[in-house]
């Protein structure tokens, strides 16, 4: 509970802890069914199966009820990312197989967290707390995917490899994003083509991307 104190009262027995994970797991619940944080503490208290009175005694609202819950889910958020970004390359690995591998791994990752992202973005975009607090988490997914690419500086023929890859990423983010409906609004959804298709065509234009001619 660490993360979440400056917007929660941290209840001290365990009954209580638990009574207030269920809690956030109900705001979770509600949120990733309505894609947004249109909800009530009288909603949350009933789907946790916990009374509104002891909702208020840990929280003043259900905008410190939402950073909670956006604080919990970005801390869990960040630890799949170090996990997944931590697996061993091939020895055998070149750079088209390392933007295949690296790529798959961006998209999957947020893939499996686009439920609970997609509401807490649309959140973001109306609540500064909310979005200034997941912009670590982003820049983390920044950091781990330029730095996987730039092990293999040696391949990329372009004259700023640092660059490129960021532009390599912007440009992943930027279709997958799209494609899993991570954005403003709740209807941003597109998801028309098939998702295997979609990490093939990014694979393909991101190596010829960096190894493409120096002049870029």
């Amino acid at each position: 509970m660490a993360d979440v104190q400056p917007f929660v009262r941290e209840p001290k027995q365990e009954r209580s802890r638990q009574s207030f994970e269920k809690a956030l797991d109900a705001a979770v619940a509600l949120m990733v069914e309505r894609r947004s944080g249109a909800f009530t503490l009288a909603e949350v208290a009933e789907r946790a199966g916990v009374s509104i009175g002891s909702m208020y005694g840990r929280v003043d609202s259900k905008d410190d009820l939402i950073r909670t819950v956006h604080a919990r889910e970005m801390a869990r958020i960040r630890n799949e990312q170090e996990e997944v970004f931590a697996t061993a390359a091939p020895a055998d690995e070149d750079l088209p197989r390392l933007v295949r591998r690296i790529i798959v791994t961006t998209a999957e990752h947020l893939r499996r967290n686009a439920a609970v992202l997609a509401p807490l973005m649309v959140v973001g975009s109306q609540d500064p707390q909310v979005f200034a607090a997941g912009r670590p988490v982003y820049y983390g997914l920044v950091e781990a995917f330029c730095s996987a690419l730039l092990t293999h500086r040696d391949e990329i023929r372009r004259a700023d490899p640092d660059r490129a890859v960021v532009w390599s990423f912007d440009v992943v983010y930027s279709v997958v994003a799209r494609h899993l409906g991570l954005g403003s609004a709740p209807d941003f959804a597109v998801g028309l083509a098939d998702w295997d298709q979609v990490l093939d065509d990014l694979t393909e234009i991101v190596t010829a991307f960096l190894q493409g001619s120096t002049a870029g």
